[in-house]
């Protein structure tokens, strides 16, 4: 295998589009409010999926191998109120709300109207994460974590060594098939997505 991670520039609006989607659908299956750990899960299964499916990403966004699994990184920075990252990317407000659980958790609820989801994703793009919503509130938090441990992306990049928090992850072993040759060509084309 190749040591080269391909980064990808992200699409935020596709990121905002996305987590928005995903909360609405949760909200029309009485499933609110969702935490930020089901976001990240539901982002990294549909991304990965679309990946294989119809050959790109949805977000575009760059996954790192962290403690209970992958997570996309402008997105989770959106997810934690990162309001320098919501400037930089031209967002008065991100089209959703949370409130602080215990533990530090957060819950997330969608502001109605707040954006069009179909200006910005396809019907591919919402089938995807519908089918990895369905899953991340079906299987709970422990089986997802294992499902996403499992991932030969997140195995590849995590390192049990006290160290850093995060590890790139590789875009290339995203794919069924690892795909490097293709990988390179997605990071290269999502500067103009």
């Amino acid at each position: 295998m190749t040591d080269h991670v391909d980064i990808m520039t992200p699409n935020a609006g596709r990121i905002r589009a996305a987590i928005y989607h995903s909360l609405l659908a949760a909200e029309r299956r009485r499933r609110l409010p969702l935490t930020q750990y089901d976001l990240v899960k539901t982002l990294f299964l549909a991304d990965r999926s679309h990946l294989n499916e119809w050959g790109r990403p949805i977000t575009y966004d760059n996954y790192k191998a962290m403690e209970h699994g992958p997570v996309p990184s402008l997105a989770y920075d959106f997810l934690k109120g990162n309001e320098r990252a919501v400037r930089e990317h031209g967002f008065g407000s991100l089209p959703w709300t949370w409130t602080q659980g215990k533990k530090g958790k957060k819950f997330y609820t969608p502001r109605r109207g707040a954006i069009d989801v179909e200006e910005w994703l396809s019907e591919s793009d919402t089938e995807a994460l519908d089918d990895a919503l369905t899953t991340v509130l079906r299987l709970g938090f422990g089986q997802v974590r294992r499902l996403t441990h499992e991932d030969p992306a997140y195995v590849d990049a995590w390192r049990e060594d006290g160290g850093r928090a995060a590890y790139d992850m590789k875009l290339g072993l995203l794919f069924d098939e690892p795909n490097f040759d293709r990988a390179q060509l997605l990071a290269e084309q999502s500067a103009y997505v």
